[in-house]
C-alpha cells in the first residue's frame, strides 16, 4: 500500500488560473431575450494560425521527429544484421 502524504495537495497551476470570472447564468425563461454583446470598434478576433506559422514555430520539433525516425530505422537495421550474424 502506498504511503499517504500529510501535505495539502495543490494543483500545479499559476495563480491567474484561479481568478477566472464566472459565466453569466442563462435566462430564466426561454422567450427572454439576451442582451447583445458589446462590440468595441477596432477589436478583432485573433487570426487562426496558418500553415506557414506552424512550420516556423514547430520546425525544430519536426526536425527532432525526423532524427528520431532515422535513429529508429538504423537500430532496426542493426538488429536485423545482428540476428543473421548471431545464428
Amino acid at each position: 500500500m502506498s504511503k499517504k502524504s500529510r501535505r495539502e495537495r495543490r494543483p500545479n497551476l499559476p495563480p491567474e488560473a484561479f481568478n477566472v470570472p464566472m459565466r453569466a447564468p442563462a435566462p430564466a425563461t426561454p422567450d427572454a431575450k439576451a442582451e447583445p454583446a458589446a462590440v468595441t470598434v477596432g477589436a478583432r478576433a485573433p487570426a487562426p494560425p496558418t500553415v506557414a506559422n506552424l512550420h516556423r514555430e514547430y520546425g525544430e520539433v519536426l526536425d527532432d521527429l525526423r532524427l528520431t525516425a532515422i535513429i529508429f530505422l538504423a537500430l532496426i537495421a542493426v538488429m536485423v544484421v545482428l540476428s543473421f550474424l548471431v545464428r
